[in-house]
Formats: structure tokens, sequence, C-alpha cells
């Protein structure tokens, strides 16, 4: 089933219309995912957030600190450093107060750099319906729903 039948069925109210979007995340991951595995077959799509997150991860680059940027557990962050630290793409160093740090390689820099004709291909392919004016609003609302995912995460923590 296509997504555009979805769509075209819950674009009825509100209340649909942000079922709709909510499920369609998560088919839209999945299809990042499983199409970004077939332009890089090196690394997993989840191994390249954690390299692109450590990029972008202020000091220190803590497998805590990457696990609160990509949403997920230091125990996840660790395995998924583990298996790039057994391709060269990082280093597991001791940081203060006994932490991990994952410090990234010459290789990830070099990998990144093979990769980057594909991904701006991708993301020119993936925004290509979308004008200036729309990727800026989109980019607000993805802010704004991660507020809102801000808001689910504490009521999850209130409830359980």
């Amino acid at each position: 089933m296509k997504m555009d039948i979805v769509f075209e069925e819950y674009d009825c109210d509100t209340e649909h219309r942000v079922q709709a979007i909510f499920s369609s995340i998560f088919v839209l991951q999945n299809r990042m995912q499983t199409a970004g595995e077939k332009l890089q077959t090196q690394i997993s799509m989840k191994q390249w957030l954690l390299l692109a997150m450590t990029a972008c991860c202020p000091e220190p680059r803590t497998l805590t600190n990457i696990g609160n940027l990509m949403g997920c557990s230091r125990q996840n962050i660790k395995k998924l450093a583990l298996a790039l630290e057994k391709k060269g793409f990082v280093r597991l160093v001791l940081g203060g107060n006994n932490s991990v740090c994952i410090e990234l390689t010459d290789k990830a820099g070099q990998y990144a750099e093979e990769m980057g004709e594909r991904h701006l291909q991708s993301l020119k392919l993936l925004f290509s319906d979308f004008n200036e004016g729309e990727i800026k609003l989109l980019f607000r609302l993805y802010a704004k729903l991660f507020a809102g995912m801000e808001r689910v995460e504490k009521y999850a923590e209130e409830l359980g």
C-alpha cells in the first residue's frame, strides 16, 4: 500500500491527519534506512548517524552525550561505536569521570568525503519538491515536533 492512499483517506479532520503524520514518520524512517543502506555499503544508517552526531556533538563527546543527541541509550551508542571501532571509523577513549568518549578517525573523514556526493544527491532528490520557503517552514515545524516529543517523554516518565 502506498502512503499516498493513507494520506488521502486520513485527510478528513485534524485527529486523522495527526495519526497519519505520526505513523508516516515510522514508515519514512524505515524507507530512508533501507535506501540509505543501499547507497552506502560499508556501514549501517544507524552507524552513519552516530558518525554524523559525533561530528556535531560538543565536547566532551561521551557515549551519554551522543546518546542524548540521538535519542537512545548509552548502551546502544556503545554497541554502535564498538562496531565502528572494529571497522576503524572511531576510537573509544577514556574521558573524565571514567566516561567513555568517541573520537572520529581519519578513516571516518575519508569516508564522509567519499560519500559526500551521494549524500548531497540523495538530499536533493528527497527535497526536490520543496521550495526554499517550504524547507524553512518544515525546519521550524520539526523543531515544534521535537518540543512535543520532549513533552511526551516527560509524560511517559511521570507514568512510569
